[in-house]
């Protein structure tokens, strides 16, 4: 689903305009990546936790042409589902 798909559907639903929609849509992925950045992790109840994780440098190998590639260290936002998410895709 694209986020404009996203926004017209949550429109209809509450009953309010795309724009304002799309304007809380973005507030939250806002309020999100802030919170992580400051905090390290966000927790959204019922659905799961947004947190950085720390990636030690490593050697890779690009597929295409098999060279060897090094990859700094690096901070990467992961998502950890909620029991309740886990237990619908079961």
């Amino acid at each position: 689903m694209k986020k404009t798909e996203l926004v017209a559907k949550l429109a209809e639903e509450a009953g309010i305009s795309q724009l304002a929609t799309k304007n809380i849509i973005d507030g939250l992925v806002s309020a999100i990546l802030k919170t992580v950045k400051k905090e390290k992790r966000f927790a959204l109840a019922g659905l799961g936790v947004f947190h950085v994780v720390r990636r030690a440098k490593r050697t890779c190998r690009n597929p295409q042409t098999g060279e060897q590639v090094k990859v700094k260290a690096h901070n990467a936002l992961t998502f950890k589902p909620s029991k309740s998410v886990k237990e619908n895709f079961a």
